[in-house]
């Protein structure tokens, strides 16, 4: 009974996170266009960010179902070992983290703009995805990473990103 609860709390939770993304790709349409007279928009990004995470997130929530379906089938439970259950709540918690970091990198992208925000938002992930050493390391990631999306929205495509001074 307990492995059924869990399941259906997983299946749930990638629900909530395929509404959240279907919330952030509507929004992305309220931008305006993507590409206009062969040209990309600032609403470009987020629009393939927004289309991109119901995809990912509809394939989640297909994989959970279809696991949930596969054990309900099975007649014998499966065995539970503790390091399994370390794995899962780890990474449930890592899941966790993400929803908020993302969060707040919606709100501080209007807030504060591009650099400040997505050096952030990257750092944060590569923090929650891996140890907590070589964190100046991981800082210079984060920024030339950002650095480098900047070069290539603003110079190449000349999409304007929203800065911290307007």
């Amino acid at each position: 009974m307990l492995q059924k609860k869990e399941s259906s709390g997983k299946i749930l939770f990638h629900v909530f996170v395929l509404v959240i993304a279907c919330g952030y790709l509507l929004s992305a349409f309220s931008l305006g266009m993507p590409v206009v007279e062969s040209q990309l928009k600032p609403s470009f990004f987020p629009m393939l960010i927004g289309f991109l995470s119901v995809i990912f997130s509809s394939i989640l929530l297909f994989r959970e179902i279809s696991k949930d379906r596969a054990a309900a089938e099975k007649t014998n439970p499966k065995s539970d070992t503790s390091n399994d259950n370390d794995t899962e709540e780890t990474s449930e918690r890592s899941a966790y983290l993400i929803i908020v970091a993302t969060a707040v990198y919606i709100f501080a992208f209007s807030q504060v703009g591009y650099l400040i925000s997505s050096a952030l938002y990257v750092f944060a992930v590569m923090i929650i995805f891996s140890n907590r050493e070589k964190i100046w390391q991981k800082l210079a990631i984060a920024i030339v990473t950002v650095g480098l999306g900047y070069l290539v929205f603003e110079q190449m495509f000349g999409v304007r990103l929203p800065a911290m001074w307007e």
